[in-house]
């Protein structure tokens, strides 16, 4: 039986039809380069949200440069800080704006919150049992005699 649907979107094809330049992955550099996000670069290579991820997930050349294009990214934005620092600029940034966008757009690298693994070797807790001792007062236990 023959293959019904739509043929999955390739790379190579996209260069081959002229739909992408042959130098796709160094745009995607510049990009980065420039502090560019994910979302300039679908519109570059008009990709839709979805048709984007699938690539990053089925293509490790793409993902790769994508991944490479994101330190790109974060390193303008901190050189961008520093530069604004040494040129007696930082107190024309809004601080805690900064902070936010570099929180979310760089997750990995910036993140306010700890996840901390509640496991015994690797191995989950399993032990639920609970276990409530009831004292009694010292005022009782003296009157209990």
């Amino acid at each position: 039986m023959a293959k019904v649907g739509r043929p999955k979107i390739r790379i190579e094809d996209l260069v081959k039809r002229g739909i992408w330049s042959e130098n796709w992955k160094e745009e995607i550099y510049q990009m980065g380069k420039e502090g560019k996000q994910h979302t300039n670069l679908m519109e570059h290579f008009d990709l839709s949200r979805d048709t984007f991820y699938t690539l990053i997930k089925r293509d490790k050349e793409f993902s790769d440069a994508v991944n490479k294009a994101k330190t790109y990214a974060q390193n303008y934005w901190m050189k961008f800080m520093e530069d604004a620092f040494i040129n007696g600029k930082s107190k024309d940034i809004n601080s805690n704006l900064w902070s936010l966008v570099m929180r979310n757009r760089f997750k990995e690298d910036w993140s306010e919150k700890q996840y901390i693994d509640h496991s015994t070797n690797g191995e989950k807790i399993t032990n639920n049992d609970i276990v409530v001792k009831i004292i009694p007062p010292k005022d009782l236990e003296n009157n209990e005699e």
